[in-house]
């Protein structure tokens, strides 16, 4: 399958550091008795495993899964778990066969990273991926949304199973986001919280394009809540959309009390015969003035060829400097997503959402290190006492030693100045400390 990257959406989806073989990795999370519930979802390549006969003619496979989750590089969670796979003698596998798997676990509200590694242990072969995960603190005050769970299969449970929820329905995730003309149909399942036990309430879920349009919208579902918390099971079909990025949105209102909830998911739709359209198409939706507004932003991650030759082209040159761009940085190239642009698309969201200061977003010097140097593995925030000017002290341990980016609202104004850092290329200053304590509070 060819490959094709689209422009400015943040992609959550963690990224890829091993690759003798693809897994995919997902999660939800959920309110569960006062607490955030995580679920983590896996799919484990079924067709890559390597696999021993027996004495019948099967052929056994083994995976090796391995979590860990940290929060300020302090081990929180734990889980190694075997996964045991039979192909029966002449049965034959395709290339997207793959085995769901679910952990679950309470957390609580925060970020956290991610070490995932799957190995298979006839081969030796393994795969790891990094990745963000960031549990919810839900206010039952207001109307709720969970995350949203992708499903391959939803149905009433016959047997109580792993995949089981609410002692009732099986609902086997699809921890792939990616979806093509043959398998282009999905389920979603999400809570909504804070309801008005016993009023209606209507859903209503649609898919919209890069541009914010509704390409797809399902009917409105009238509802009757059966308490202050309900389920919701949705089906969405969409294999006739062209390729491209789409926004799984839901929105709830509860008809007692007019509050209203919005959730949304992010999925792929995979034509192949689509796939030379490549970045291209994609770019020719911006301006020049566009163009430009995407380089200031994108700026520190290229190098000062590109820089120069962004600034002397006409309009079409600098769309195929953006396409260059993101291809001569892909990571692998043997899968359809460019990991590397889902990474960097997902900081700059963060950043546009947290660092809201005259809404500098990823322009800012926070989201400007953010973007170049990833997430820090620890950030030191100034208390309330009063002592010192607000300020933030990023810390990258392992980063050419163990390099801090110093951040102080030197003007008390909400906005994050970078004062001092000791990356080579950096602003230095060996007096940060005074900066942070001359007039302290006295804005």
């Amino acid at each position: 399958m060819k490959k094709y990257t689209l422009i400015l959406l943040a992609v959550l989806f963690s990224v890829l550091s091993a690759n003798d073989f693809r897994f995919y990795a997902d999660y939800a999370t959920f309110y569960d008795n006062e607490k955030s519930f995580v679920e983590l979802y896996y799919m484990l390549p079924r067709f890559a495993m390597e696999r021993q006969e027996a004495v019948n003619g099967d052929l056994h496979g083994k995976f090796l899964l391995a979590v860990n989750i940290l929060q300020n590089e302090e081990k929180v969670y734990s889980k190694t778990l075997i996964v045991d796979d039979v192909l029966a003698a002449g049965d034959t596998l395709m290339s997207n066969d793959f085995i769901p798997e679910i952990l679950s676990l309470h957390l609580l509200p925060g970020t956290y990273h991610i070490n995932s590694m799957v190995k298979d242990m006839f081969s030796g072969k393994l795969s790891q991926r990094e990745s963000f995960l960031e549990v919810k603190a839900y206010d039952l005050s207001v109307l709720n949304i969970s995350d949203i769970e992708i499903a391959s299969y939803v149905g009433l449970s016959g047997k109580k199973n792993k995949f089981t929820k609410l002692n009732t329905y099986d609902v086997v995730p699809q921890a792939n986001p990616e979806f093509d003309v043959y398998m282009g149909a999905f389920y979603t399942y999400f809570e909504v919280y804070k309801l008005t036990s016993g009023g209606k309430y209507t859903f209503q879920s649609s898919l919209y394009d890069l541009n914010g349009e509704i390409v797809y919208e399902n009917n409105i579902v009238e509802s009757i809540a059966p308490g202050m918390y309900d389920v919701i099971i949705d089906y969405m079909d969409i294999r006739e959309m062209p390729s491209g990025i789409y926004d799984y949105h839901v929105i709830i209102k509860d008809e007692t009390t007019g509050e209203m909830a919005e959730a949304n998911k992010h999925i792929y739709m995979i034509r192949e015969n689509e796939m030379d359209l490549m970045v291209y198409d994609e770019y020719a939706l911006f301006s020049e003035e566009g163009l430009d507004s995407i380089f200031l932003i994108l700026k520190p991650l290229m190098t000062q060829p590109e820089i120069n030759n962004f600034r002397s082209g006409n309009i079409d040159g600098k769309r195929h400097l953006f396409v260059e761009f993101w291809k001569k940085r892909d990571p692998d190239m043997s899968t359809v997503v460019n990991e590397y642009y889902a990474e960097i698309m997902g900081r700059i969201k963060y950043a546009n959402e947290n660092y809201t200061y005259m809404k500098k977003g990823a322009k800012s010097d926070r989201g400007r290190v953010l973007l170049k140097y990833g997430f820090p593995s620890e950030i030191q925030r100034s208390d309330m006492g009063g002592y010192t000017k607000d300020h933030e002290i990023w810390l990258y341990e392992g980063l050419r030693g163990d390099i801090k980016f110093v951040f102080c609202d030197t003007k008390g104004r909400g906005y994050y100045e970078l004062i001092h850092s000791n990356m080579e290329g950096e602003i230095y200053n060996a007096k940060w400390k005074d900066i942070l304590t001359a007039g302290a509070k006295s804005y």
